[in-house]
């Protein structure tokens, strides 16, 4: 008695389930293939397949090995340059040595040095060095949480061109730098938390599929007895950026799928990176405002009004009328600062926030007119509230 013939669905099922067993097998003999155990992995592949029939030739079946080489090689490629917790340290080609993580809770990614060597400074001098409109507020008891928005081009600046060239293309697109986080140590005693936020990716050089890159949210930081990020997660159990990593994870995979659209180009590639960049921060600042407002000073300092810091007053007062800008969407006025930074005004003259916007980003947002220029009774109607 002859067996059913299989239909359509059985031929695809058996064979993606022998293409399953051909990467699978090759992810065991791969020198990197560690990396990639116990995460949720996929490859995308495109093959050209025969649709007269016919065999299958050898060339056909030699494009489709490399093809599948290939991919195999770019995945674990960026498992080895993104590890969760560490910087990819240009000058030792890895993720894993010395210099690719940070040893206190105090500090943020402050760039790469000329060598490629990461770079870690305390939050509180990486704000002041920068000028940060509200570096007085990691100082007040209690610290209020800040963020600061850093580019990829400025943390890589300072490094030399010999040290930019590696087989993986390793890019920091961007950072959200933000603290104090208030965290406990291990006896219980108070102690704060700085964390980098970056957006990463990587390429290989010299794919057909150029352009094309993988993307992913990096989290830098150690608690406050030096542990890893992984040990102070299962300590404090409940983790108030979590919802900001996860909101921002799944915007990175969209933008990572997108690029397969013909309309992709990397200006919007950056525009919407710098997006998913502005998100975390503005959600950090959500929660910090939410856990305000549940406080009896904080409704105090609601009734008065958020009194506008030093920075705030002095990029008022220096700035010209062309650099008051208005936001027609939130109904509030926008002052602009030296080094991209911004302050956001209500009408009635009070901070709503500062943030720093990149020149492109202001640029942008003028020509989609989110923000025009404000009117001089706006203007004049500001300078007085505020004075």
């Amino acid at each position: 008695m002859s067996s059913p013939r299989r239909g359509a669905g059985d031929d695809l099922q058996t064979a993606l389930e022998a293409l399953t067993r051909a990467a699978r097998q090759r992810l065991s003999k791969h020198p990197l293939g560690h990396l990639a155990g116990g995460r949720d992995n996929h490859l995308e592949l495109s093959l050209r397949i025969p649709v007269p029939p016919g065999e299958v030739s050898s060339e056909l079946v030699e494009e489709a090995r490399a093809v599948l080489q290939g991919e195999l090689d770019s995945l674990l490629a960026h498992h080895a340059a993104f590890r969760p917790g560490r910087v990819f340290c240009p000058r030792c080609a890895a993720a894993d040595c010395e210099h690719s993580a940070p040893e206190s809770s105090r500090v943020v990614f402050a760039g790469y040095g000329p060598t490629g060597i990461p770079r870690f400074q305390d939050f509180g001098q990486w704000l002041l060095e920068r000028q940060h409109p509200q570096v007085d507020r990691l100082y007040s008891k209690p610290p209020r949480l800040v963020t600061d928005l850093a580019s990829g081009a400025d943390l890589s600046s300072q490094m030399l061109p010999a040290f930019r060239e590696s087989e993986v293309d390793y890019r920091i697109h961007g950072q959200v730098a933000a603290g104090w986080f208030p965290v406990p140590r291990r006896d219980g005693t108070p102690g704060v938390l700085a964390l980098t936020f970056q957006v990463v990716s990587t390429a290989i050089k010299g794919r057909k599929k150029r352009g094309w890159r993988r993307l992913g949210l990096n989290v830098l930081g150690a608690g406050p007895d030096g542990e890893p990020l992984g040990e102070l997660y299962e300590r404090l159990g409940s983790i108030r950026w979590t919802a900001a990593v996860r909101w921002s994870q799944s915007a990175l995979e969209s933008i990572e799928r997108s690029q397969k659209q013909k309309s992709s180009t990397p200006e919007k590639l950056s525009g919407r990176i710098e997006g998913v960049l502005n998100g975390i921060a503005r959600r950090l600042e959500h929660h910090r405002r939410s856990r305000d407002r549940r406080t009896g000073h904080a409704q105090h300092r609601h009734k008065e009004g958020d009194r506008p810091t030093r920075m705030a007053l002095t990029d008022l007062a220096r700035a010209g009328d062309e650099s008051i800008l208005a936001d027609a969407r939130r109904k509030t006025l926008i002052v602009l600062g030296e080094r991209g930074r911004a302050h956001v005004f209500s009408p009635g003259g009070k901070l709503v926030t500062s943030i720093r916007y990149s020149p492109e980003s202001i640029e942008r947002k003028k020509k989609k007119e989110r923000w025009r220029p404000a009117t001089a009774k706006e203007i004049a109607a500001l300078r007085g509230s505020v004075s």
